[in-house]
């Protein structure tokens, strides 16, 4: 089992402190809410097909997520080629992870009307 905190206190608010913990490690990472919630389409980020989503930085590191079969693997370093340090967990984790950040979401702004637009009620 891994834990998901997501810590919104620092300057940005649209920006999120994200922290995994798994029994053996800790993973703290940053990203923009926005981009969390493309964590939604994991399942598409095969890594054997070369897919991985670039989401977030780690101490100002990128990080790059994939998926084979029903593990998700965080890859730490400028490229999902060359990576420092990886992270691997289940999907549900990720599951988790992306369904508290679109909670997070700010709610999207009405459209505005074009000038001269009548607007029907």
């Amino acid at each position: 089992m891994v834990n998901v905190t997501i810590d919104r206190s620092g300057d940005d608010p649209a920006v999120a402190m994200v922290m995994l913990q798994a029994p053996s490690w800790v993973f703290h990472f940053e990203a923009h809410l926005g981009d969390l919630a493309r964590l939604r389409s994991i399942r598409e980020a095969d890594w054997s097909a070369r897919r991985a989503l670039r989401i977030g930085d780690a101490a100002g590191i990128p990080v790059h997520w994939a998926i084979n079969e029903d593990t998700v693997t965080a890859l730490v370093g400028h490229d999902d080629e060359t990576w420092h340090i990886a992270f691997l967990m289940p999907v549900d984790t990720i599951d988790r992870l992306a369904a508290e950040v679109v909670d997070l979401l700010p709610e999207p702004d009405p459209p505005t009307p074009y000038p001269g637009q009548l607007e029907i009620f």
